[in-house]
C-alpha cells in the first residue's frame, strides 16, 4: 500500500449533495476480515458502492474500471473496499478483482489506454459485429497489449481479453500530460483562461446527463459527482463530497456577490451558520460566468444566480473555491499525475 493513498490522508465520508457526513458501512457485522493490506481492482465500467451490503441499500458512490481500491472485508458475496479517496462502501464480489502489491506496481508500469469516448464497447474480436465482452465509460482505464486494424487490444483488469475501437481510447499517460486544466500556480494568464475554458468545455458535456444520487460517471452524477467526474477528466481528482470541495483549493470570497469568481470556480450553497445552528455545506456548482452556473439538478444543466432572469436558481452562494492552479500543494487537490494512484 506504499505510494496507494498518497492524497487524501484524512477524509469524512459524505454522500451525494445534502446528505450528512456518515460512514454507515461501519455499523455492518463484517463477517470475515480480510488481510488490512488487501488490494483490488474495480472491474466493470461502473461499480456502484452501495452503504450495506445489500442491493436494496443505499447508493454511496461510484468507481470508474481500473480504479485501485483498498479491502477491508467481506460479508458473503458482498465486499467492503476503500477508494483513493478514501470512501468505504461494499460491492458485490464480481465488481473488482483481488490484485497484490506486485500485480498493482506492475499495472501501474504497464501501457494503458483511458476511454475517452462517452460510451464504449469491450467486443470479443476486431471488428463491428463483435459479442460485448463489457461496457465501458469515459475515463475507465485498461492494460492495451496490441492493436488489430482499427481496435486496441486490451486486457480487462479481471485478465479478459478484448478490443476496442481504437478511437474511443487514448494512451493513458499521454492522456494525463495533455491535461492542459492542470497548471503551475504562476501560469501566465493565456494558460490559466485555457484552463479554464477547458474545465467549461467539459462541464457543458454533461448537458442533459441525469441526476444520480452518489454517482460520479457520464450515467449519472449528483452535485458533487459532476464537479469531481469533470476534474477529473482534466486531470485533477477532488475530494468525494460538496462539503469536503469546499474547503479544498483557494477560498473566494462571495458574502458580497459574485465579482471576485472567476470561470470554473466552485460554488457552494447550503444553510449560513446561525447562533443556534453551524454552516451546512449541501449543494456545489461549477461557475461559467456572467452570473451562470451549471450543476446536477434533476439534471446536469445550466440556471443564473441572477435575480430575474429566466433561469434564476434561487439559492444564495455561501462558499466558492478555485480548484485550477492549486494543485498538489497541501490544499485538499491532486493531480492525476503527481497522486500516486495510477502511475
Amino acid at each position: 500500500m506504499k505510494h496507494f493513498y498518497t492524497y487524501f490522508i484524512c477524509l469524512l465520508l459524505a454522500l451525494s449533495c445534502g446528505a450528512p457526513d456518515k460512514n454507515p458501512q461501519d455499523t455492518t457485522p463484517k463477517s470475515e476480515p480480510e488481510d488490512e493490506n488487501g488490494l483490488a481492482m474495480a472491474t466493470l465500467s461502473v461499480i456502484n458502492m452501495r452503504e450495506k451490503p445489500d442491493y436494496a441499500a443505499e447508493l454511496g458512490t461510484q468507481a470508474l474500471m481500473g480504479t485501485p481500491v483498498k479491502v477491508h472485508y467481506r460479508d458473503g458475496y458482498w465486499v467492503n473496499i476503500e477508494t483513493p479517496d478514501g470512501y468505504k462502501a461494499w460491492v458485490n464480489d464480481m465488481a473488482i478483482v483481488p490484485i497484490d502489491q506486485p500485480r498493482l506496481d506492475a499495472w501501474k508500469t504497464s501501457r494503458r489506454v483511458v476511454v475517452t469516448n462517452y460510451y464504449t464497447f469491450f467486443v470479443n474480436a476486431p471488428r463491428p459485429d463483435a459479442a460485448h465482452v463489457s461496457d465501458a465509460v469515459w475515463g475507465d482505464i485498461v492494460e492495451a497489449t496490441g492493436t488489430a486494424g482499427n481496435y486496441t487490444k486490451v486486457s480487462l483488469p479481471d485478465g479478459r481479453e478484448a478490443y476496442v475501437p481504437t478511437a474511443d481510447v487514448t494512451d493513458l499517460r499521454t492522456w494525463v500530460d495533455s491535461r492542459k486544466a492542470v497548471i503551475p500556480a504562476d501560469a501566465p494568464q493565456k494558460d490559466v483562461e485555457k484552463a479554464r475554458a477547458l474545465i467549461i468545455e467539459t462541464a457543458k458535456t454533461f448537458l442533459g446527463v441525469p441526476y444520480l444520487w452518489a454517482g460520479t460517471s457520464i450515467k449519472g452524477v449528483d452535485c458533487s459527482g459532476f464537479s469531481k467526474s469533470v476534474y477529473f477528466l482534466n486531470g485533477y481528482m477532488l475530494l468525494r463530497n460538496a462539503s469536503q470541495q469546499y474547503k479544498t483549493g483557494e477560498p473566494v470570497d462571495v458574502s458580497q456577490g459574485l465579482d471576485n469568481l472567476q470561470p470554473a470556480d466552485l460554488v457552494f450553497f447550503g444553510r449560513e451558520a446561525t447562533e443556534d445552528k453551524p454552516e451546512r455545506i449541501s449543494h456545489v456548482a461549477i461557475y461559467l460566468g456572467d452570473g451562470k452556473i451549471i450543476h446536477s439538478s434533476m439534471l446536469v444543466r445550466i440556471n443564473s444566480l441572477v435575480e430575474g432572469e429566466p433561469d434564476y436558481y434561487d439559492r444564495k452562494p455561501i462558499r466558492a473555491c478555485r480548484i485550477i492552479g492549486n494543485q498538489d500543494c497541501g490544499k485538499g487537490v491532486v493531480s492525476i499525475a503527481a497522486s500516486g494512484v495510477y502511475f
